[in-house]
């Protein structure tokens, strides 16, 4: 019996081959071949990036088509307006919103401070109401009520917020 390796003569129990260290039959190697790695084969790749491709495209529909409810809209314009981030506030405004305080000589930091103040006061909450809508099938204009309320349950303010439809998004145009 000779070695695999390296041919050298060996003897028929011999575990390991004196002159190369290969491990014969009688120490357990078998004519095994090498493990092979996984590797995706061509098909599999295109399979994979088509379901990515599908992916991809769905999540930019969602993108591009998703419409945020104008109550939601009303909420985190809100919500930045109490925590005084003007500039998260500003993204959910139209350019009308700015002329409208403009000409009632306020600026969004004045209003802001009105609210804050109110809220820290009397520990207030608030609720935003369901909107309003102008027309039930293609609605441009929605009504929304943020009201406040203290502890007790008593009405602090309604902050009457008129909404606008800017292209697909809604934005807050008007707050009375």
């Amino acid at each position: 019996m000779n070695c695999r390796k390296c041919g050298a003569e060996l003897h028929p129990e011999q575990k390991v081959c004196i002159q190369c260290g290969e491990r014969t039959a009688a120490g357990g190697k078998f004519d095994v071949e090498e493990e092979q790695h996984w590797r995706p084969s061509p098909k599999q790749i295109r399979i994979v990036a088509g379901v990515a491709a599908v992916l991809l495209i769905v999540l930019l529909l969602y993108k591009v088509l998703h419409v945020t409810p104008p109550e939601v809209v009303a909420k985190e314009w809100f919500d930045a307006m109490l925590s005084r981030q003007f500039n998260v506030a500003s993204r959910y405004v139209t350019p009308g919103y700015e002329q409208d305080l403009a000409t009632r000589m306020m600026d969004p930091r004045s209003l802001a401070d009105t609210y804050v103040e109110e809220v820290t006061t009397n520990r207030a909450t608030y609720e935003i109401s369901p909107p309003v809508f102008d027309s039930p099938s293609r609605p441009r204009r929605a009504a929304i009520t943020i009201t406040t309320k203290a502890t007790g349950g008593q009405i602090v303010r309604q902050i009457q917020v008129q909404m606008a439809k800017v292209g697909r998004a809604w934005r807050v145009d008007q707050v009375m």
